[in-house]
């Protein structure tokens, strides 16, 4: 009770990393979701890491806490889950991730799900490259 969940996926197309997130409160209910996309294209990991590291901004700013924040990229979250000393950019972007989870999110957590668990941000992903900058939307949107 009380708990939201954000879902977060990337994809990578047209020299392009379109994010996905979508925000459902504890009986599943649509809440709000959000595309975007940002370029150069990255290496699969720091794309996933830097969609974690947007979503984590996202939310922030929407004022939400008590989220789970699910993603079906293992690496990204074992790093987040369990910090080792890293001074690569993944590093960097996983410390940043950490950083705004103590200072904002202390009754949050980021899980692991499959990808069939996370169809709504990848349908999210979809349809990102082709909008001209971020959307986010307060009705469900037609390609979920």
């Amino acid at each position: 009770m009380g708990r939201f969940k954000c879902n977060i996926d990337v994809a990578f197309s047209q020299n392009k990393v379109g994010l996905g997130a979508c925000i459902r409160d504890d009986t599943g209910k649509f809440i709000v979701a959000r595309t975007e996309w940002f370029t150069p294209c990255t290496d699969v990991v720091i794309g996933e890491a830097l969609g974690l590291l947007k979503a984590l901004n996202w939310v922030h700013n929407l004022g939400y806490d008590n989220m789970d924040f699910e993603l079906d990229a293992k690496r990204v979250v074992d790093s987040v889950t369990i910090p080792r000393p890293n001074d690569s950019d993944l590093g960097a972007i996983i410390g940043e991730c950490n950083r705004l989870m103590a200072l904002f999110f202390r009754n949050s957590h980021v899980k692991f799900v499959r990808r069939q668990a996370n169809e709504v941000a990848r349908a999210l992903t979809r349809v990102a490259p082709s909008l001209a900058s971020f959307h986010n939307f307060f009705d469900i949107p037609a390609c979920i």
